[in-house]
C-alpha cells in the first residue's frame, strides 16, 4: 500500500473516531439532562445532590485545551497535519470524557431512591453493592429488575448510606 494512501486512511479513521467520541459524549449528556429535568419537574421532593466530578472534569478540560493548543501549533507552525489531527482527536476524546463526568459522577438522592445517569432507581430494588473483581476499579450495583451498573467508590458508599437511612426511616414510620 502506498504511504500516501495509508496516511489518508489513518487520517480518516482518526477523524471518524474523534467525531464518534464527541457525538457519543454530547448525546449521553443531552439524554441525561432531558431525563433529569423530566423527573425533577414531575417530582418536587427534597433531594441531596452528590457530586465528585470536579477534579476529573478539570483534568480532562486542561488536557483538551493543551491538545487544542498543540494541534494549532502543529498545524500552523510546524505544518504537520498528521500530528495536528492526532491532537484534535485527543482534544475531542477529552471533551467527551469531561461530558461523561457530568453524567456518571453526579447523583440526586431522595428519601426512597436516587437519580443516576438516565433514570431513577429505588433503594429497595438494589440487591447488592459490591467491589468489582475485574481490573477496572469500581463497585458493582446490582438491581432486581434493571441491569447492574459500575459506580465509583464514593458513589457506592453514598448509595449504601442512603439505603441504610431509608431502612431506618421505614422502621420509624411503622
Amino acid at each position: 500500500m502506498d504511504s500516501g494512501v495509508l496516511s489518508v486512511v489513518v487520517t480518516l479513521v482518526l477523524i471518524g473516531f474523534g467525531i464518534y467520541e464527541l457525538y457519543n459524549g454530547i448525546k449521553q449528556l443531552v439524554i441525561h439532562h432531558k431525563n433529569k429535568q423530566e423527573y425533577m419537574e414531575n417530582h418536587a421532593k427534597k433531594y441531596e445532590f452528590f457530586e465528585e466530578y470536579k477534579l476529573w472534569f478539570a483534568i480532562y478540560v486542561l488536557v483538551a485545551v493543551a491538545s487544542f493548543a498543540a494541534a494549532c501549533y502543529q498545524m500552523f507552525v510546524k505544518n504537520d497535519g498528521m500530528y495536528a489531527i492526532g491532537f484534535w482527536v485527543l482534544c475531542a476524546c477529552c471533551i467527551s470524557f469531561a461530558l461523561d463526568c457530568l453524567v456518571k459522577r453526579r447523583a440526586w438522592f431522595y428519601e426512597d431512591g436516587f437519580f443516576y445517569e438516565k433514570k431513577y432507581y429505588r433503594y429497595r430494588s438494589v440487591i447488592n453493592v459490591s467491589k468489582t473483581n475485574k481490573l477496572r476499579p469500581g463497585f458493582n450495583v446490582s438491581f432486581s429488575k434493571d441491569p447492574s451498573m459500575i459506580v465509583t467508590r464514593k458513589m457506592a458508599l453514598k448509595i449504601k448510606e442512603k439505603m441504610q437511612e431509608a431502612k431506618e426511616n421505614k422502621k420509624k414510620r411503622k
